[in-house]
Order: C-alpha cells, then sequence, then structure tokens
C-alpha cells in the first residue's frame, strides 16, 4: 500500500504543488531562520549573536528564496514522478522518489542561488531587500548572481532528496517493517534524513557561502579556488563549519516541510 505522502504530489497540478511548496517553504524559514543566520556566520567564521534583530536580518529574502525553492522543487519533483509513472497514481519506488525529488532540488538551485547571495550580503553589511540587489548588480554587473549557483543547486538537490524522497522511503520501511505509528515513523524518518543529507551535501554549501559572502573575491575566487583555499585554512574539517546547525536545521526543517505538505493539501485541495 502506498504511503499517503508518495501520492500527494502525483494528484495534485503543477499550480497546486506550486502554493503547496511556497507556503511550505515560509513556514519552515519563518520558524527556523535563527539557525540559518547561525549556520551562515559560522561557515564565515564570523561572530555568533543571540541578538533577535541580527538573527532574524534578512527573513524576507530567506521566506522568498526557501518560499520559491520549495515552490519549485514541488512541482518539478512531481513531473519528473509522472514521468516515472506515466502519469498514473501508483507507490513509487526508493529510486524513483529519490531521482525525481533530487532533480527538482537541482533545477530550483537556478533560482535560489542568487537569491541566497542577495540574503547573505543582507546578513553581512545590512540593507534592504531592494537595495543590495542594485547595489551588487551595480558594483559586480549582473554576473555576480552566478556566483555559487552550481553549488547551491548540488546543495538543494541533496536537500530536496532528503524531505521529498528519502523521508517518505524511511517513513514507510519503519511503519511496514516495525509498525510504527505515522506520527513517530515521520519524526524519526525526517531526523535520519537530515543526519545523512546535511554532511552530503554541507562541503558545496559551506563554499558557496564563502564565495558569496566574498564578492570582492578578496579571499575567495571561484569555486575551484575556494576549495583550495579552504583546504589550506584547516583541511577537510574547515568544510564542515557550521554542521551542527545546518544538521539541525535540517532534521527541524525536513519534519516542517513534510507535515506542511500533508496537513496543507487536504486544506486546500480535496487530497
Amino acid at each position: 500500500m502506498a504511503d499517503k505522502g508518495d501520492l500527494i504530489l502525483q494528484k495534485l497540478n503543477s499550480n497546486q504543488t506550486l502554493v503547496l511548496g511556497v507556503l511550505s517553504g515560509a513556514i519552515e524559514v519563518t520558524l527556523l531562520q535563527p539557525i540559518l543566520y547561525c549556520k551562515n556566520a559560522a561557515q564565515q567564521n564570523l561572530k555568533l549573536t543571540l541578538n533577535p534583530k541580527i538573527l532574524y536580518r534578512g527573513l524576507s529574502v530567506s521566506v522568498l528564496n526557501m518560499g520559491v525553492a520549495t515552490g519549485l522543487q514541488f512541482p518539478i519533483t512531481g513531473f519528473v514522478t509522472k514521468l516515472f509513472t506515466g502519469g498514473q497514481v501508483r507507490k513509487l519506488s526508493s529510486s524513483e522518489l529519490l531521482m525525481s525529488s533530487f532533480s527538482g532540488g537541482f533545477l530550483s538551485g537556478a533560482i535560489g542561488g542568487p537569491l541566497e547571495l542577495i540574503l547573505i550580503q543582507q546578513q553581512r553589511f545590512g540593507g534592504s531587500i531592494v537595495g543590495v540587489p542594485a547595489q551588487l548588480a551595480k558594483n559586480y554587473g549582473l554576473s555576480i548572481f552566478g556566483r555559487g549557483m552550481f553549488l547551491c543547486s548540488m546543495r538543494e538537490g541533496l536537500f530536496c532528496a532528503g524531505y521529498l524522497g528519502l523521508t517518505p522511503i524511511l517513513t514507510r520501511y519503519l511503519k511496514d517493517k516495525y509498525g510504527t505509528k505515522e506520527y513517530y515513523a515521520k519524526m524519526y524518518a525526517s531526523m535520519i534524513a537530515g543526519l545523512i543529507c546535511a554532511p552530503l551535501s554541507h562541503p558545496f554549501d559551506t563554499i558557496k557561502t564563502g564565495m558569496q559572502g566574498d564578492v570582492q573575491k578578496t579571499k575567495y575566487g571561484g569555486m575551484i579556488e575556494t576549495y583550495r583555499t579552504m583546504l589550506g585554512e584547516g583541511g577537510i574539517p574547515r568544510f564542515f563549519k557550521g554542521l551542527f546547525f545546518r544538521t539541525l536545521r535540517m532534521m527541524m526543517g525536513i519534519y516542517i516541510i513534510n507535515d506542511c505538505k500533508l496537513r496543507l493539501a487536504p486544506l486546500l485541495y480535496s487530497v
């Protein structure tokens, strides 16, 4: 028997999955913005703070970024899923879930990369959601918004594979193999998915964050140059700075997004 969560994206059209993804992402990032700030600060060797004004700096860009990212990831994943199923609503194999969800995340990086560049610059130096991108374009040209985009796509692919792929797979396994109740199965699956996907995706995120925090390229140049510089700064452990905050956010975020998907879909649509 197919799990309810496996079927939702198959039953909704692209506009419905877009709305569902935007709402789910906006809720997640609003709740977890302080953890995101701490992760970005740790990766850039910046001082941590408990000041709410700083922790929530850039929230509007975060909401826009996560809303757009999940808003794209849901329909893209749904589209790729329908390519696998031929339009039939059926239980997906584990490989189909992982491949479709990774594709949805990877392609969303084209939008998420530029938005995260604005977010990181805003978190570091302040400024408005309009003023920061205008200043970046003026100083560095439009090409600056492609800085770190591929790395963002890789990270988002792995993140999306975690919450739209691995979590449903693990939830199904826990329920079928051990008879775990739905609520606990989703909670355990979210934690395990976060613990797996966070370390896999974190090096991509660390290099991306370093590049986007240093648009002047005074320390970090291109992707390969940044990798070599960071390796020289602290070896392999340098790429895992901020991993605690990223893992914490992924475990909580994966659960929140999946729960929003399951709770909002019946409220918004007849599924």
